[in-house]
């Protein structure tokens, strides 16, 4: 019986309805996946078409600072020039990139949250004087555009990040040094050239420059912090301070950034599709290029990590009003469980690859956003305190001849919580990330602090 089976399998007339079969079903397998691809190409760029009209704009161009003057861009400075002038490992660029970085360890803490001043460490500090001294000069320029090749998208180069955040490290203990031996005027110049030079980032679009950004500030804030507590600030340094503070917008930041996210990953997505490259590793891992299995998705996936970002994230900033909606970057997490969990999830896994996890990212810009809005203020209370000889009952007393503006909450309209205490100190917290109030006290998990969790309070000194 199967010798004849196989005879019969093997005929001629077999073989042909098999083959015409497995013709007909690839024919109709392909026309359903080029329907597939045309469907999800349609749908983006309808989607993208409306936004547009809105004036959204969603290509790389869009996004890249304008180029300045030479002689007004801080990028020019001969501390940093080099890493974008010469190749990458040769001895100049090698030079330019470890200058300011310190070998010896150190055991310096910036532990102002907690209320503690820093461990000081014997260092250099003359060895880094005269370099300190042009960097601060430099600081002087309007501009800052360091040359990145934004065309490469996230391939990008930026080794003038350790760099400046070292450079600002540097700011930072000589700041320490000088406070801690009285030079209180020396340390308030050295606190400011260290926030000024993080600021050369702020419109540098990409998440990494915002966060080395941040680690700037959270460095130098620890001189400020410890000058209040000591108070040993004049009026006029602390109105310097309340006005850099002031000028700082993080959320605008981190708005340019989310957008520049978005669009590199647009420009990635139009790389691969006309030069036909493959996916660097994002779609290797389930075995395929760009060649069928993504172009089956290609355009749905583009469609889903545009509309996450433009539709929930961006929104969830409002720069103007100074306010970050927390639930915007959860319900982000929900879309992304959804994707996970729908039918045939492998068809996201693009966008599930690419789509950045936000939600730490607005954790850490809110908290540092949160402490420079406490740093205005505490320096207008310090200013009024100088002024009047105690601190204000009400915050509102401040305006409008030591604040313009008091700055509120960050998540919501009730604003900051201020009052006197009975050693004629103040305290002075923001209800933090989980919106509710836990009587001004930081949550701690273990040696760090949980800013998920908690208050987010301005710190009062406290024992070592």
């Amino acid at each position: 019986m199967f010798t004849r089976f196989f005879k019969w399998l093997i005929s001629g007339r077999i073989q042909k309805r098999i083959w015409v079969s497995i013709g007909i079903f690839i024919l109709l397998a392909a026309l359903v996946a080029q329907s597939l691809k045309w469907a999800g190409r349609s749908g983006w760029e309808n989607w993208k078409a409306k936004w547009e009209v809105k004036g959204e704009k969603f290509d790389i161009a869009s996004v890249i600072p304008p180029k300045v003057p030479d002689h007004q861009n801080f990028a020019k400075s001969q501390f940093f020039a080099p890493l974008f002038d010469h190749d990458v490992d040769s001895p100049t660029f090698n030079e330019a990139r470890d200058r300011f970085d310190i070998k010896t360890a150190s055991s310096l803490r910036y532990a102002w949250r907690k209320g503690k001043h820093r461990d000081f460490v014997v260092w250099e500090s003359a060895f880094y004087e005269s370099d300190l001294a042009k960097l601060a000069d430099d600081l002087k320029r309007p501009h800052c555009r360091f040359n990145i090749r934004y065309e490469d998208g996230f391939a990008a180069v930026l080794p003038h990040l350790s760099t400046m955040k070292n450079a600002a490290t540097l700011f930072a203990l000589s700041s320490a040094q000088r406070l801690s031996k009285g030079d209180t005027t020396g340390a308030w110049q050295d606190t400011l050239n260290g926030i000024r030079l993080g600021e050369q980032l702020r419109t540098e679009p990409f998440l990494i420059s915002q966060l080395v950004r941040i680690a700037i500030l959270e460095i130098n804030f620890q001189t400020y912090w410890e000058g209040q507590v000591n108070r040993q600030w004049s009026a006029e340094q602390l109105t310097a301070f309340q006005e850099t503070f002031q000028s700082i917008d993080l959320l605008a930041g981190m708005e340019s950034a989310i957008r520049a996210e978005r669009n590199m990953i647009n420009h990635w997505f139009t790389s691969v599709a006309q030069e036909g490259i493959q996916t660097q590793g994002l779609v290797d891992e389930l075995n395929s290029s760009l060649g069928f299995f993504p172009a089956f998705f290609f355009y749905g996936n583009q469609y889903q990590i545009n509309r996450i970002l433009t539709e929930i994230i961006l929104p969830g900033i409002d720069v103007s009003n100074h306010r970050l909606n927390v639930h915007q970057f959860k319900k982000m997490e929900e879309e992304m469980l959804d994707l996970k969990s729908s039918f045939l999830p492998f068809r996201h896994a693009i966008a599930l690859m690419m789509l950045p996890g936000l939600d730490k990212y607005a954790l850490k810009v809110s908290q540092t956003q949160a402490a420079l809005d406490q740093s205005a203020i505490v320096a207008a209370l310090e200013r009024y305190r100088l002024a009047e000889g105690s601190y204000p009952e009400k915050l509102a007393a401040l305006m409008p001849k030591f604040i313009a503006k008091i700055p509120g909450d960050l998540f919501h309209d009730q604003g900051l919580v201020y009052r006197i205490n009975e050693d004629n100190s103040f305290t002075l917290y923001s209800t933090g990330y989980n919106g509710t109030d836990d009587n001004g006290e930081f949550f701690i998990g273990g040696e760090s602090i949980d800013f998920a969790k908690g208050d987010w309070p301005w710190p009062q000194k406290v024992a070592e």
